[in-house]
């Protein structure tokens, strides 16, 4: 009886470690083909959730897998970071070392667009900065033959595809000018959503202190394997 025991034990301890190895080398081999794919300028973080990996592994089905990028670049926009949570993830044990295919039946993300891309596309020497916890437009703003310090609150949406900045509670300097239409008018901008990673569709947008914040789901979403969603 002893003995079994002692042979009990050393098969759990193989199976736990063979389980955490296989577990390390599908993350790190779907980390390498998101990063190829994408272009990215380092692997993303991949966590395959549920425990023990061997079972979804044999099945070829897992509950949920979980990937959050650095920068990517798409449409010429940078995105700052990308956080995504698939689930009801297809990936045969076969392919995933090997070729992966890996199919998720949905995903959901969340999207973070930094304010140096919006303040981009804003007027020479305006900026974006974070007040009091918001952000706010601010800078010497030329209009005509003047320039005037002007500083305003920002308030984001998307409409038909498209990032659209409003300024509000909009502040004009020491000065006699008093069109605060025009003013407003040169600090609205409107930005075509870039198309997202894993063909993520945005679902809401919200202004935060360090950026926009995109919403974003999708369904059958192919994470790695041919003709991946972009």
């Amino acid at each position: 009886m002893r003995k079994f025991l002692v042979f009990l034990i050393f098969v759990l301890i193989v199976l736990a470690v063979a389980d955490r190895g296989l577990h390390y080398a599908a993350e790190s081999e779907i980390a390498s083909r998101v990063e190829q794919q994408y272009e990215m300028t380092s692997e993303p973080e991949v966590t395959i959730g549920g425990f023990p990996f061997l079972t979804q592994a044999i099945g070829g089905e897992y509950d949920e897998i979980h990937i959050v990028t650095g920068a990517v670049v798409v449409d010429d926009v940078q995105l700052e970071r990308v956080d995504v949570t698939a689930r009801d993830v297809r990936a045969p044990i076969g392919d995933l070392l090997t070729e992966p295919s890996v199919v998720a039946g949905s995903a959901d993300a969340r999207v973070m667009l930094p304010y140096s891309e919006l303040q981009k596309r804003l007027p020479e020497g305006i900026v974006i900065e974070n007040e009091n916890g918001s952000p706010r437009m601010s800078g010497d703003l030329a209009l005509g033959q003047y320039s005037v310090p002007v500083s305003a609150d920002l308030g984001v949406a998307v409409e038909q595809g498209t990032i659209v900045v409003t300024p509000s509670n909009i502040e004009v300097g020491q000065s006699q000018f008093g069109d605060l239409g025009l003013v407003e008018d040169l600090l609205a901008l409107s930005v075509p959503v870039p198309e997202m990673p894993f063909g993520l569709r945005v679902s809401d947008i919200q202004a935060q202190p360090n950026g926009v914040e995109v919403t974003a789901e999708a369904t059958d979403v192919v994470l790695v394997g041919e003709n991946p969603q972009r």
